[in-house]
């Protein structure tokens, strides 16, 4: 009996002072909720989810933690546990953790590295970058002594318009959409070498209505910068001055002399650009906004206002407009020649010749590092001797809708149209008339559409159109 009480009592101590480790070490602290103290696993997670260190999504504050997370929480419970086992009690499975802690830790030594090599690449991207784009050289040399075979295929046949954004160097704040200095040199160095002339938005306009003089250029080019950034006073009009061009500037009121946004113009800064002599102005909206996503109201408001504003602060008259994102539709150009634009402009691909429509004058974005001959294609493409759609440019569409497209001036073999890049060709009826289809699209709001081909004399032809996606709309803006 004595001895059983004995056993008894050396049970109940052992139990009571395992108890007391458990509960006093590290364990304890990282399994229970209530603990004050935390773990270093915790500590340093804490430290990265701090709001005073980075601001937390909504959608990451309610997600759990990822299976990778779990399943390390998982393993450091099991090994904390396994520390406080005596060492004579270690079995080959405590063996096989720790083997296996080792493996992780080499697995999280590579993806640290690997985490560590693409922020090292991502520090070289620049913001708001163009996939396919931005990585590309930002100083690419053009040689106006070494042409393509193409180089002057379609030259002076229809004006190309380029279009323009941010001139700034490395770490630029424009990603894509901006160009090295010396590049837009090396581009108007090109421009004059294959006898290209620049002009004015007055001049264009003659051209778009048939009524250009006898003095218009035999190559005529128009260059057109958006937005307002500060580099269109600093670096624009020294080099169109040094090259005896000229280009247009469309801008949104609310960026200029605007605290905010450092990269731009004050008011005061802009008038001093105009004042060179060698820039036209034309508005680009209020705010930037997508304008089909918005009510007929909203547009005209954006489109009147800015008009008004640019207006009363250049001293100036508005008359050409330059499309946000170059989107639009229906509702935009009624609203646009309501508020008395002449002319707009939008991002779509294709020369334009007398009798364009002066509504959706097409403009090839020019991005950063742009090869030569990316460049040479966008002023050699021969436009085709017609183009019409059986619905409008700009129209809403869905899915399964059909429509004839009438194509003439082009070889037939040659002829593809591409609906963002899906085949939009289901019928060819005859040589110049073709029936296209909407394909189904995931998350496409603004489908552009791309006829190519060649021309009977094998030039390259590439004209683009836009339309809007109803699918992904759950209501029309109106």
């Amino acid at each position: 009996m004595y001895i059983q009480i004995s056993r008894f009592s050396i049970l109940l101590f052992l139990s009571i002072l395992t108890s007391t480790v458990l509960s006093a070490g590290p364990v304890h602290e990282f399994l229970s909720s209530d603990g004050k103290s935390k773990t270093k696993q915790e500590e340093e997670e804490g430290r990265k989810t701090s709001p005073s260190k980075r601001e937390i999504p909504r959608s990451e504050e309610t997600s759990s933690p990822s299976p990778k997370i779990e399943a390390k929480v998982k393993k450091e419970k099991e090994e904390s546990v396994a520390s406080t086992e005596p060492s004579s009690q270690k079995s080959k499975r405590v063996q096989r953790r720790k083997k296996g802690k080792n493996k992780v830790s080499k697995k999280e030594k590579q993806e640290i590295k690997e985490k560590e090599k693409e922020k090292e690449t991502a520090s070289k991207k620049y913001e708001n970058s163009l996939p396919g784009v931005s990585g590309l050289p930002p100083k690419t040399q053009y040689d106006a002594n070494a042409q393509n075979a193409t180089a002057e295929l379609g030259h002076g046949k229809g004006i190309p318009v380029l279009c323009y954004h941010h001139l700034v160097g490395n770490q630029d704040p424009m990603g894509g959409y901006n160009l090295d200095p010396s590049l837009l040199e090396e581009q108007l160095k090109y421009l004059k070498s294959l006898g290209y002339q620049t002009i004015s938005l007055d001049q264009f306009y003659q051209y778009q209505q048939g009524k250009a003089g006898s003095d218009f250029p035999a190559r005529p080019v128009l260059l057109t910068f958006d937005d307002g950034s500060l580099t269109h006073r600093d670096v624009l009009v020294p080099l169109l001055k040094k090259y005896g061009m000229r280009a247009s500037v469309f801008i949104y009121p609310t960026v200029i002399s605007n605290p905010r946004y450092k990269f731009y113009l004050s008011w005061a800064q802009l008038k001093e650009a105009l004042d060179s002599g060698v820039l036209d102005i034309g508005s680009h909206t209020v705010y930037h906004p997508k304008l089909p996503a918005m009510s007929r109201a909203e547009i005209r408001s954006q489109l009147k206002d800015s008009k008004k504003t640019l207006e009363a602060k250049t001293g100036r008259k508005i008359q050409d407009l330059a499309y946000p994102f170059g989107l639009f539709d229906v509702r935009v150009i009624e609203e646009a020649k309501a508020a008395g634009y002449r002319m707009a402009f939008t991002v779509n691909p294709g020369k334009n010749v007398p009798g364009t429509y002066a509504y959706t004058i097409h403009r090839s974005l020019v991005t950063w590092g742009m090869s030569q001959s990316r460049f040479n294609s966008i002023l050699s493409a021969s436009p085709p001797v017609k183009i019409q759609l059986g619905v409008p440019d700009g129209s809403w569409v869905k899915p399964g809708d059909s429509f004839p497209v009438i194509v003439e001036g082009l070889d037939p073999k040659s002829v593809a149209i591409k609906i963002s890049g899906k085949e939009g060709i289901v019928q060819r009826k005859t040589n110049t008339e073709y029936i296209i289809r909407i394909p189904e699209f995931k998350k496409t709001t603004y489908p552009a559409m791309t006829v190519i081909g060649k021309t009977l004399a094998g030039k390259r032809s590439e004209t683009q159109f836009l339309f809007v996606n109803r699918k992904e709309f759950k209501k029309d803006p109106d």
